[in-house]
C-alpha cells in the first residue's frame, strides 16, 4: 500500500508538472499579426493563420465588427485571439499596436491595412493623401523594422505585405494608391535580398479585384457579379494562391490572371500607347459606375 502511495504521488506530481509546462508552451505559442483583419483579405489571412495554429493580434477600426470576428475564430480554430483597436494611418497608431507586440513572439507580419481614393490627385484632400501613404508606407515600413529585430535574433519569421496589380500600372484616379503599393514592391524585394543570411521569408501580395468592402468604403461604384479574367476573387482563393507562393519562396506573387496580365501590360507596352489605353480604362470604368 506504501508503494502504490508513492507511485500515486509521483504519477500525481508529473501530471502537475506536466501542466506546469503545457502553460508555458502555451504562453510561448507562434503569433501571427495581421493588420486591418476586420473583413476581406486580412480577415481571409485570419483565419487562414488560426487555422495553421498560430494564435492571433489583428488590427482594425470597426470595433464591434472586429471583435464579433475574433469570437468566431477562438470558438472554430481553438486559438487566442487579440484585437487592438488603432488607426495605423498615423504614428500615434502605429506606436500603439507596437506597444501591444512588445515582447511577444511574433512569427508571422501581414501588413494588409489600406485604403484607396476614388478622385483625381489635383482634387483630393491633401489629408487623405496624407493618411494613405502614412497607412501604406511608413506604417508597413516601422512595423517591418520592429518584428525584424526578434526575427533577426531567433533567426526565424514571415512578412507578408500586400500590394495591389495597380502597382504594376498606374491608372488616372489611383495615383497616390498605385504609387503607394509600388514601395511596398520594391521594398519586399530589398528586403528579400538582404535576409539571405537569415531564416526569414518575405513576400508582397499583389491582388487584383477582392470581393471586400473595399471599394465600397472609398465610395466606388463596382459590379462584383462581373466574370471573366478580371472578375472579383474570393479573399480565402487569394490568400491560398498566396501561401502555396510563399512555399515555393515566390516573392512577388500574382495570385490572379488579371494581375499578370497588367504586369505584362504595364512592363512591355510601349509607354504612350500605355498612357492613351489607361486614361481610356479608367474614363469608361468612370462612365459606367456614374
Amino acid at each position: 500500500v506504501f508503494i502504490t502511495r508513492i507511485k500515486k504521488y509521483k504519477i500525481m506530481n508529473d501530471i502537475h508538472s506536466f501542466g506546469k509546462d503545457m502553460i508555458f508552451m502555451k504562453s510561448k505559442k507562434e503569433i501571427a499579426v495581421i493588420t486591418g483583419a476586420t473583413s476581406g483579405l486580412g480577415l481571409a489571412y485570419a483565419e487562414r493563420m488560426a487555422a495553421d495554429g498560430y494564435d492571433l493580434i489583428i488590427t482594425g477600426r470597426r470595433e464591434e465588427i472586429i471583435k464579433a470576428n475574433a469570437e468566431r475564430i477562438m470558438h472554430e480554430y481553438g486559438r487566442s485571439v487579440e484585437v487592438c483597436i488603432t488607426d495605423l494611418s498615423d504614428e500615434e497608431g502605429v506606436n500603439k499596436l507596437i506597444d501591444v507586440l512588445n515582447n511577444k513572439n511574433i512569427s508571422i507580419l501581414v501588413n494588409n491595412a489600406g485604403f484607396g481614393l476614388k478622385t483625381k490627385f489635383i482634387d483630393t484632400n491633401y489629408c487623405d493623401v496624407k493618411r494613405l501613404l502614412y497607412l501604406h508606407i511608413m506604417a508597413v515600413t516601422k512595423l517591418t523594422y520592429f518584428v525584424l529585430q526578434s526575427m533577426k535574433q531567433r533567426n526565424k519569421g514571415t512578412i507578408i505585405n500586400i500590394s495591389s496589380d495597380g502597382a504594376f500600372a498606374v491608372l488616372p484616379k489611383n495615383v497616390v494608391y498605385s504609387s503607394s503599393k509600388l514601395y511596398t514592391i520594391n521594398f519586399t524585394e530589398g528586403l528579400h535580398m538582404e535576409r539571405a543570411d537569415y531564416d526569414i521569408k518575405v513576400q508582397a501580395v499583389c491582388p487584383g479585384f477582392i470581393d471586400s468592402d473595399f471599394h465600397s468604403r472609398a465610395g466606388m461604384s463596382v459590379d462584383k457579379t462581373r466574370k471573366g479574367i478580371f472578375g472579383f476573387q474570393q479573399p480565402g482563393d487569394v490568400v491560398n494562391r498566396a501561401m502555396m507562393a510563399l512555399k515555393k519562396n515566390i516573392v512577388v506573387c500574382v495570385p490572379d490572371k488579371g494581375g499578370k496580365l497588367i504586369r505584362l501590360i504595364g512592363k512591355y507596352m510601349p509607354r504612350k500607347m500605355f498612357y492613351k489605353f489607361a486614361s481610356g480604362f479608367s474614363e469608361n470604368a468612370t462612365a459606367k459606375h456614374v
